[in-house]
């Protein structure tokens, strides 16, 4: 298996257009940038859906290790968060 992110997410892309789903607005975007020519088109809705692909991970990927930290992160017995001590108040 190839765990390369970039040869990932460009997979994941040409396996968008293989399976004729992709995103609208990249693909009018693409057209745009090659006068139209759907060939040329093609790369560079990959190159487009390549870089928000790597976006989305990266922002799913941070949001499940900050989930991950906060779930494993004992909480000590001697700790007071500013709730606790509002309550005690």
């Amino acid at each position: 298996m190839n765990s390369d992110p970039s040869k990932i997410t460009e997979d994941m892309a040409w396996q968008e257009i293989r399976q004729g789903t992709y995103r609208v607005d990249l693909w009018e975007q693409a057209l745009s940038q090659s006068s139209n020519d759907t060939a040329m088109a093609r790369e560079t809705y990959i190159r487009l859906r390549t870089q928000t692909l790597r976006q989305d991970v990266g922002r799913l990927l941070a949001g499940h290790i900050r989930q991950a930290l906060a779930d494993d992160a004992p909480r000590r017995a001697d700790f007071k968060s500013a709730r606790d001590l509002e309550r005690k108040t």
